[in-house]
């Protein structure tokens, strides 16, 4: 996909000419389902004699380029691409350490894989149509032609044209509305950070808020508007929390908007108006640890960023391990100690499903431009990331002094974009004293070696072992007379997720599916994690009992941790193949079955395995 000069071999974006800012216009138009629109952009020219400014575009028509200057055409060429098509765009003559603004003409097409359309019997309340986005990780490029690389930040304001009955948010600050023609209304917005444009978000719908503190609103369809605030209820005390750990909050306001059940991620972390999904609902705040992770993001991954998707690990383990810190400070440290021994279930499980050789489970995977990187979405990069960030911190003094490490490398790299190297290096002046100590560490091993860490960590065991310890003693048994409810009074909800966790990789039986059953009604289950592994747990056991409720759950949200796993094995689980078949294609042009799910699951059946999706 690079060409010469590239950044990113998942991008035709160049060191050369860079976007500096973008000033987008859109109009929505729910029945062709598309985005018309435009978008200029401030081009630095950052060498001498720099011919062409190249730009990322997948499937828009292109309907002009010109100088904003004068108003003049110029030139460009469509190439086709792997993942995706590079623009080439002629600049006038422009001196090194100058800009000039271009301005791009475009149409986005139905099928663009960053906006998903859903008709308003799709969506919570039945009353009005929706469209939301998901640009990360090379999606941006579907929405608005652009340099769709994290290698390159740019700041930006876009006026939004939307229906009046609905209301546009964006990854921005709001800056007003007002009426347009035609019982049409544009939302102005503006974001002063720059940010890399997989960071670029648009909801459009019938939307309802309310405040959660000074700086957090929580928004979402007016059906479930209650419940998500008293489920978010806490957030500004975990904004409180991260800058304790990582320093000031630079973003302004931090807003959560709760999606309809077809985003297939848990949380995405864009800047100012996080994404969550619906199945954090699970009415007692046992699932908010997502919005912890979505939270960390506005330090690490937002402001400090990866540099290409090679080096993704360094948004999300450092998320990763940011988030369990804050859990500690929250919960107590043995609730981050369990977080992490079950952290390193879901690496096993993403290393099994791939293959312990697999390339992408190393910490730094290699792309070739022609590899989709969601194709290499796993746990790997959060959790083997984060083990080795635990790693370091065991040999340089612990958790007090990794502490005011995290709000150096924050400072030191803050609204920039780095590579591996860069941490390396920062870690290795920051430590200069304790060089015996890193002395020990094996750097390229960590980063090239394939399959688990290379080293193990030991983490407290305290509350796993009450979870395992019932967990082993029922799968030993052959009567469960002595099983009451009383035996689960005490977990937590992780707990439970890691109980249920060890009886899967066991050998479960119906007669123990009755048993866990009878006293603890898993069946009726409200938390989605406990849910998904309940079920999960009847198919290892053949309980075809289970079918109906997985065929449910996959069919009403689109979380592609929970719908992936569950398609594959009741696919695999004897009796189950039909319907796995059937419910998938009966349903999978409905809402939770949206365009990002298809593709992953497509990409499931393609490579014969099954990818269980970490914190996202």
């Amino acid at each position: 996909m690079s060409v010469a000069g590239g950044v990113d071999p998942c991008s035709a974006a160049t060191a050369a000419a860079s976007s500096k800012h973008m000033s987008l216009e859109f109009k929505a138009d729910f029945d062709a389902k598309t985005l018309a629109g435009s978008v200029i952009h401030t081009v630095a020219v950052n060498e001498d004699d720099v011919a062409y400014f190249f730009l990322d575009f997948k499937g828009q028509k292109i309907l002009g380029v010109t100088n904003v200057e004068d108003g003049s055409q110029l030139e460009f060429s469509e190439e086709a691409a792997g993942l995706g098509s590079s623009l080439k765009v002629s600049l006038p003559p422009t001196p090194k350490g100058s800009t000039v603004k271009v301005k791009v003409a475009f149409q986005t097409s139905p099928e663009a894989s960053g906006i998903q359309w859903l008709a308003k019997e799709q969506t919570g309340c039945k009353k009005q149509p929706y469209l939301f986005t998901q640009c990360q990780a090379i999606h941006a490029r579907s929405v608005v032609p652009c340099q769709d690389t994290p290698a390159h930040k740019c700041t930006y304001d876009a006026a939004v044209t939307v229906p009046s009955a609905l209301t546009a948010l964006m990854s921005a600050h709001s800056v007003g509305n007002d009426a347009a023609e035609g019982d049409m209304t544009t939302y102005r917005f503006e974001q002063k950070v720059a940010i890399p444009t997989y960071l670029v978000a648009l909801v459009i719908g019938l939307l309802e808020s309310r405040d959660l503190g000074p700086r957090c609103r929580v928004w979402s369809e007016p059906d479930i508007i209650e419940k998500s605030a008293y489920e978010f209820a806490e957030v500004e005390q975990m904004l409180t929390h991260a800058e304790t750990l990582l320093g000031p909050y630079v973003w302004g306001r931090y807003d959560l908007l709760v999606l309809p059940p077809s985003f297939p991620y848990g949380g995405m972390e864009n800047p100012m108006l996080t994404f969550v999904t619906p199945t954090l609902l699970a009415g007692d705040r046992s699932l908010v640890n997502v919005v912890v992770h979505e939270i960390v993001h506005s330090w690490t991954g937002n402001l400090v960023t990866s540099k290409t998707w090679e080096h993704f690990w360094l948004n999300e383990g450092f998320t990763v391990f940011c988030e369990r810190k804050i859990c500690g400070m929250m919960e107590g440290e043995a609730t981050r100690q369990l977080e992490s021994i079950t952290g390193l279930t879901a690496l096993q499980n993403s290393v099994d499903q791939f293959g312990a050789e697999s390339p992408f489970t190393a910490l730094c995977p290699k792309f070739d431009g022609q590899t989709d990187p969601d194709d290499a979405f796993s746990s790997v990069p959060y959790e083997k990331g984060s083990n080795f960030l635990y790693y370091i911190e065991s040999l340089v003094g612990g958790a007090e002094v990794m502490n005011e490490f995290l709000k150096a490398y924050i400072q030191k790299f803050a609204h920039m974009s780095i590579t591996t190297q860069d941490f390396q290096q920062f870690v290795e002046t920051y430590f200069a004293d304790k060089k015996e100590a890193l002395a020990k560490i094996d750097w390229n091993a960590w980063y090239t070696t394939p399959g688990m860490p290379i080293i193990a960590n030991k983490f407290d065991d305290s509350l796993a072992v009450e979870a395992k310890s019932l967990a082993t003693r029922i799968l030993s048994s052959d009567d469960f007379a002595w099983l009451t409810a009383a035996a689960f009074t005490t977990f937590s909800a992780l707990q439970m997720q890691l109980f249920l966790d060890v009886l899967i990789d066991g050998k479960p039986t119906v007669a123990m599916i009755d048993a866990l059953q009878a006293v603890y009604d898993f069946n009726n289950a409200t938390n989605a994690e406990i849910r998904f592994r309940w079920q999960r747990l009847c198919l290892k056991a053949g309980d075809s009992r289970i079918f109906p409720a997985v065929a449910a759950f996959v069919v009403e949200q689109g979380r592609m941790k929970f719908v992936r796993p569950l398609y594959r094995d009741l696919f695999k689980t004897a009796g189950g193949k039909d319907l796995a078949v059937a419910t998938f294609t009966q349903n999978r042009y409905d809402e939770a079955h949206s365009t990002l799910v298809l593709g992953q699951l497509a990409t499931d059946r393609k490579q014969g395995r099954n990818i269980n999706t970490a914190q996202h």
